[in-house]
């Protein structure tokens, strides 16, 4: 029964995929929008760049502590870090519009950021948090570390810290930051495409330069920079942003964005739900930064978006090309 239960979800969230190209309010929890939600720039720790409140609504189970479990398949269940820091992110911004006040939601967010303190293991340089599944696109296997994952711990714990004044958030984020220092050869997160350094949400074979996941791996440099002026989080900062601006061009396609670089110069179309990210991170990362070259990328990429025929043409390819 959990196996038939299992193929008929998958073949809705197939479908909902699908129609989100047209139908973009028909999402499930997994492609759910989180918008920019900054229109400035920010000096100062506060509600997370993206409007992650969607994701405080986690349809799966929990422990007894009341972290998410995470369904690997339709028998096993694990703790997926990125999936903890998503909901915790969530926590914190309902937080913000209650202003603290909310004693159930603090001790939820408490909760997630606990947990990545005791959960966090060590690596071959700093700390971070292992995924426990294989990832067969990339030939990578359990247990393995990403810059996605490692970014949004960061912006969860600097915002742990914020709220506690407890340094055990602090340290477990200045630790978590260590392993970007180290390529992804000698057991870090970063990685060189076209001669240009990139962090990977994906650490493989060969360069695999995910742009979400570079992304969110900024907002965590950001995010430790504002909580204690960290120069190694100032440094990765501003390095990102040459990158970003070297490769930006790389993952534009003339009329959708690509997903990732990792079989370049064949394309990787981005699934609706990823261009729209991207569109939303280039732009909070646009006002945190000033860089032109960010409001001009995104601002292209929502033309192309807003065309019927460029959102067809996208999905047609996802169709005939992709599993995602």
């Amino acid at each position: 029964m959990k196996k038939i239960r299992s193929i008929l979800n998958s073949n809705y969230y197939r479908l909902s995929k699908v129609l989100m190209y047209y139908f973009p309010s028909m999402v499930t929890y997994w492609d759910t929008m989180t918008p920019c939600q900054i229109s400035s720039g920010v000096n100062a720790i506060g509600k997370y760049y993206l409007n992650f409140r969607s994701k405080y609504n986690y349809p799966g189970n929990f422990s007894v502590n009341g972290i998410p479990r995470y369904n690997l398949t339709y028998e096993i269940e694990i703790y997926n870090p990125t999936v903890i820091c998503q909901y915790a992110l969530g926590i914190f911004d309902l937080l913000s519009d209650k202003r603290s006040e909310d004693k159930v939601l603090l001790e939820k967010f408490i909760a997630q950021s606990d947990w990545l303190v005791d959960n966090q293991q060590k690596l071959d340089h700093g700390y971070g948090w292992y995924l426990n599944y294989d990832v067969n696109i990339y030939k990578i296997k359990s247990p393995w570390i990403s810059a996605l994952t490692q970014g949004e711990a960061i912006s969860v714990l600097s915002r742990a810290y914020l709220l506690s004044k407890n340094n055990k958030y602090l340290d477990t984020a200045e630790q978590a930051i260590i392993p970007f220092e180290y390529k992804v050869s000698e057991g870090g997160l970063y990685n060189y495409f076209n001669d240009i350094l990139i962090f990977e949400e994906y650490p493989c074979n060969k360069p695999n330069v995910v742009l979400n996941g570079f992304l969110f791996a900024v907002f965590g440099f950001y995010d430790l920079y504002l909580t204690n002026s960290n120069q190694i989080a100032k440094k990765l900062f501003d390095i990102s942003l040459i990158s970003l601006e070297k490769i930006i061009n790389f993952f534009d396609a003339k009329f959708w964005s690509q997903y990732n670089l990792y079989n370049y110069p064949g394309t990787y179309l981005a699934s609706y739900k990823y261009h729209i990210l991207h569109i939303e991170q280039l732009k909070a990362l646009y006002y945190l930064s000033g860089k032109e070259f960010l409001k001009e990328t995104y601002k292209r990429w929502e033309y192309y978006n807003s065309r019927f025929s460029s959102r067809s043409k996208a999905l047609l390819w996802k169709l005939t090309n992709s599993n995602e």
